[in-house]
């Protein structure tokens, strides 16, 4: 019980920061005026293993932003998943 505790807890670890991570993303692509922007491209590199994966379930031709917000959604369902099953798993 107490390794699959800490299990969870590293894996929610991970969902939170995969979170700021895509929230960051998403505030360079607003925030960013011009397309060649360094900063925008690495943001995306930064982003790219949760929205290539994301990018597979979408409509060919999906902005950044839309990968992004879908990515977040994503994330955060899991964030909750985890959060929601370690708390169960303390209750019994």
């Amino acid at each position: 019980m107490e390794l699959l505790e800490k299990v969870l807890t590293l894996l929610r670890l991970v969902a939170f920061m995969l979170l700021v991570y895509l929230a960051f993303g998403l505030l360079v692509e607003r925030a960013s005026r011009k397309p060649d922007s360094q900063l925008r491209a690495f943001a995306r590199i930064v982003c790219s293993p949760v929205t290539r994966p994301v990018a597979r379930w979408l409509a060919p031709g999906a902005g950044q932003a839309r990968l992004l917000l879908v990515g977040m959604a994503v994330v955060g369902a899991l964030w909750a998943a985890l959060v929601l099953a370690q708390g169960a798993l303390r209750l019994g």
